[in-house]
């Protein structure tokens, strides 16, 4: 038997999602036992905004000689784990101490005096040696967890293709034209660097990520019986009127229900590696299953509020 390793949640979202095939509205019927009820359910009122979402195939990584199997986000973290080690010893190799991982930037410095000169050109070699040092380290670490993960299987999970209104911008600035500086100046002792970053301005950026809403209005009406007998003289009538929802012999099953039973997505990631630049905004909303409707009967008296006594069954409901 294989074991799971940072699997769990996918294996629970899966058996959840199994459990929850029916809609709300079935799995609601099927608990409706009329011989526990002093009367048959004479009316189903039902409003439902309902998001189950589909199925999505991912990726599971196999280890066969320690039969383990884990997620591909595992598998990533193993690969990035290792690809920092493979740095982290590139670094250890440097013959300079303080080496900086960002360029400096010029307008930091008095450039007019000798002194700021040579603290700019300083700061400028101490990052060249960091550029040197990942141009020539051995990054070892995809090959290596690669080795030891040499199977793969699609895994077909429920419930992940959810509601994604996410934004992702990733920007490299580091390429091969600018790894090594654009322009050395050498005077004595003194290297000077010059490095061309590109500058990349982002504006507003908003989603917005709505799971099931539900604001519908389920209006009660009434139930009513008359009889009615008579002479040519005589007259006798007897009238009966129930509201819906209103005395146990008058059934009814009320719904109004937002459920959302897959993931929602809203997130904005921005990610920038060795570049100048800004974002204007970022904005973003996300909602899963919401609920706003209202419950009344026919006589305009609430029945059920759904803010704040969701769940309570306020002889609405058969139990």
């Amino acid at each position: 038997m294989k074991k799971l390793l940072a699997t769990t949640a996918v294996a629970m979202m899966a058996i959840a999602s199994a459990a929850s095939a029916q809609s709300v509205l079935e799995r609601v019927l099927t608990k409706i036992d009329n011989s526990t009820n002093l009367a048959a359910v004479n009316g189903t009122f039902a409003n439902i905004a309902e998001n189950i979402g589909g199925s999505s195939v991912v990726t599971m990584y196999i280890d066969p000689t320690a039969d383990v199997v884990i997620s591909e986000e595992a598998y990533n973290a193993l690969v990035a784990e290792q690809t920092a080690a493979d740095l982290t010893a590139a670094l250890a190799t440097l013959t300079v101490s303080g080496y900086r991982t960002t360029a400096p930037d010029a307008s930091s410095f008095d450039l007019t005096t000798s002194a700021g000169q040579n603290a700019y050109n300083t700061e400028v070699g101490l990052y060249q040696a960091y550029v040197d040092a990942i141009a020539t380290s051995k990054v070892t670490g995809p090959t290596a967890v690669a080795a030891i993960y040499t199977d793969t299987e699609q895994v077909a999970v429920a419930g992940l293709a959810g509601v994604n209104g996410s934004i992702n911008n990733t920007i490299e600035g580091v390429t091969a034209s600018i790894v090594t500086a654009s322009q050395v100046a050498t005077a004595g002792t003194t290297i000077a660097y010059e490095f061309d970053l590109p500058t990349y301005t982002l504006g507003a950026l908003s989603t917005t990520a709505l799971g099931a809403v539900n604001t519908g209005t389920i209006t009660l009406g009434v139930n009513s019986a008359v009889d009615d007998a008579k002479t040519t003289s005589t007259q006798a009538v007897s009238t009966v009127m129930n509201q819906l929802g209103g005395s146990a012999d008058t059934g009814a099953l009320v719904l109004n229900v937002a459920s959302n039973m897959t993931g929602v997505n809203g997130s904005i990631n921005n990610t920038m590696n060795n570049v100048n630049g800004s974002v204007t905004s970022a904005s973003t909303t996300a909602l899963g299953a919401v609920n706003t409707g209202v419950i009344t009967s026919g006589v305009n008296a609430a029945v059920q509020g759904i803010v704040g006594t969701s769940g309570q069954a306020n002889g609405i409901a058969p139990k």
